[in-house]
C-alpha cells in the first residue's frame, strides 16, 4: 500500500528498518529552519525529495519529535492563509493552514484547501489574513490518467465514474470534517485530503539515489493553480505524460515561499 514515503521513493520492510534510516537522514540533514519551537532539520534529495525533521532542544543536543515528508518542484501557489489548524495528535512543529487559492482584495478566493504545512511553526499567525505564495505538493493515494481531455471526457460517459470538469478542486478533508460535525460527533480540524483533475504540464519519474527506489513527479495545471504532485508507481493506472488528464486523490503538503 502506498504512502506518503513511498510516494517519494521509501519503503520499508519493518518499523526498526524505517527507524534506522531516518536517524541516518536526520544527521544528514545539514539545512535548519530555527523556529520557537526548535530547530527543523531539512534532509534534501537530489531528486527533490525531502524530509523535515522535528529536532526539540535539549540543553546542547536535539531530539527527534517526528518528521514531515516533502517535495520540492516548481509550484508557486498565490494563496490567502486565514487559519492556522492543530490536530491533537501534532507536536509543536506540525500543523495545517485553512486559505484561498487566488485570493482576491477581502482574503477570499476561488476555493478554499487544508495543507500541511513542513514550516508550520516558523509561521507568524497572528499575521491572518495573510496573502503568500506556496509551493504546494500532493502525495497521491490515487491516480487515474488519460492520454488527452477527450478520452477523459468519454471515460465520464460510465455510470459509475464521478463527472468532474478537466481541471477541478475538490476539499474532500473539509467536506470530511464539516460532516462529522453536523453528525453530532466532536468538531475536528479538517485534512489536508483533495480531489483534482487537471492536465500534466510536466512528468519525470524520478530515482531516490537513498533507497534506488522510483516515484513519479507532475507538474499539474487544474483550477486557478498549478500542483505539484508525487506518486508511488504502485498508485498510477493509465498513461503519463505531457497533455494528459489526470484525476488524484491524495494529501497536500506546503511550504511557504
Amino acid at each position: 500500500m502506498a504512502s506518503n514515503l513511498s510516494c517519494i521513493g521509501f519503503s520499508f520492510a519493518d518499523n526498526e528498518s524505517f527507524v534506522d534510516a531516518m536517524v541516518k537522514l536526520a544527521t544528514q540533514a545539514v539545512e535548519t529552519l530555527t523556529t520557537p519551537a526548535g530547530d527543523y532539520g531539512i534532509w534534501r534529495s537530489a531528486s527533490g525529495a525531502e524530509i523535515w525533521f522535528h529536532l526539540a532542544r535539549q540543553g546542547d543536543s536535539s531530539e527527534i519529535m517526528g518528521l514531515t515528508p516533502f517535495y520540492e518542484g516548481e509550484s508557486t501557489v498565490q494563496v490567502a492563509l486565514t487559519t492556522a489548524l492543530r490536530r491533537p495528535e501534532d507536536n509543536a512543529f506540525e500543523g495545517a493552514f485553512y486559505a484561498w487559492v487566488a485570493p482576491d482584495a477581502e482574503g477570499s478566493g476561488a476555493y478554499p484547501l487544508v495543507f500541511d504545512a513542513v514550516d508550520f511553526a516558523a509561521v507568524d499567525a497572528g499575521t491572518f489574513p495573510l496573502k503568500v505564495d506556496v509551493r504546494l505538493t500532493g502525495f497521491a493515494q490515487e491516480l487515474q490518467a488519460w492520454p488527452n481531455e477527450a478520452a477523459y471526457l468519454a471515460s465520464n460517459d460510465s455510470e459509475d465514474q464521478a463527472t468532474l470538469a478537466p481541471e477541478a478542486f475538490i476539499p474532500i478533508g473539509l467536506f470530511a470534517a464539516a460532516e462529522g460535525a453536523s453528525d453530532g460527533d466532536e468538531a475536528s480540524a479538517p485534512s489536508s485530503m483533495a480531489l483534482l483533475t487537471g492536465r500534466v504540464v510536466a512528468h519525470r519519474v524520478l530515482t531516490n539515489e537513498e533507497t534506488g527506489d522510483t516515484f513519479h513527479w507532475l507538474l499539474v495545471k487544474s483550477l486557478e493553480a498549478s500542483y505539484d504532485i508525487v506518486a508511488d508507481p504502485a498508485v498510477v493506472k493509465g498513461p503519463l505524460g505531457v497533455d494528459a488528464v489526470v484525476r488524484i486523490g491524495g494529501a497536500f503538503f506546503g511550504r511557504i515561499l
